[in-house]
């Protein structure tokens, strides 16, 4: 993991981690049981347009002139907490595109 809870700008990303040549940007969603929604519906275009916003700032200030710069890659995880008490976990790798 690269960060977590990074301020870009007035935005927050929740997760920046690494893996070889590949940044990926984590929105991580949490519902508890009596929820309506699924945690992976609740990240909606609305969502979506913000973490792209997010990510060509970040890209702009850490990366723009970076030889190699690493490729961007947006994920969710979400996490539900089941009526036992126990958290179902689902990591959606490219969850959505630029």
């Amino acid at each position: 993991m690269l960060e977590r809870n990074l301020h870009v700008g007035r935005s927050e990303i929740d997760l920046l981690v690494q893996h070889g040549d590949v940044v990926a940007i984590v929105e991580v969603r949490m519902r508890g049981a009596g929820a309506f929604a699924g945690p992976l519906a609740s990240v909606d275009a609305k969502k979506r347009a913000f973490l792209i916003r997010a990510a060509e700032r970040l890209w702009r200030e850490r990366w723009k002139n970076d030889p190699t710069p690493p490729k961007i890659r947006f994920d969710v995880v979400g996490v539900r907490v089941g009526d036992d008490g126990i958290h179902h976990v689902e990591h959606i790798a490219g969850a959505f595109t630029a």
